[in-house]
């Protein structure tokens, strides 16, 4: 009867286990309106793992039968590194609460965010054992949507 119910338990509890990344959650409050002008996105981040961040940038959109996208924006300021952890901010990662920003560009090497699909992408950060998790938030420019 002990092991059935052992059992049991570590079955409900194997069942109810979910990997960390599950619970990130990032929102681009701005999606389908960002100016032409600033090009500036607000960005919410939940659910942080405990022991790694993640990393948000300005990519173009992922290709059918692909995993990743072709091109990300080089530029520093359409790149956002977000951890909660204290060893991870004290080299540079923001911090996971409240409402972030990254600068998005409507042209950079290998990409056209005006003319094609353009993406805020989120992985995982290097301190993460997983390499699965990512997000793709599609976004547009003031409206524009030609695709």
């Amino acid at each position: 009867m002990k092991k059935l119910v052992v059992s049991v338990i570590v079955a409900f509890l194997a069942l109810n286990t979910v990997p960390a990344q599950a619970d990130t959650k990032v929102k681009v409050l701005n999606s389908s309106k960002i100016s032409t002008k600033t090009g500036l996105v607000s960005i919410t981040v939940s659910g942080l793992p405990a022991e790694h961040g993640i990393y948000i940038s300005q990519c173009m959109g992922i290709d059918k039968g692909k995993t990743e996208p072709a091109a990300c924006n080089p530029a520093k300021a359409s790149k956002l590194w977000v951890s909660n952890v204290t060893a991870d901010q004290k080299m540079g990662a923001k911090k996971g609460n409240g409402k972030l920003s990254i600068k998005v560009d409507k042209y950079f090497k290998d990409g056209d965010c005006i003319h094609t699909k353009c993406i805020i992408y989120v992985t995982n950060d290097h301190n993460a054992t997983d390499k699965t998790f990512y997000q793709a938030i599609p976004f547009k420019f003031g409206g524009i949507n030609l695709f």
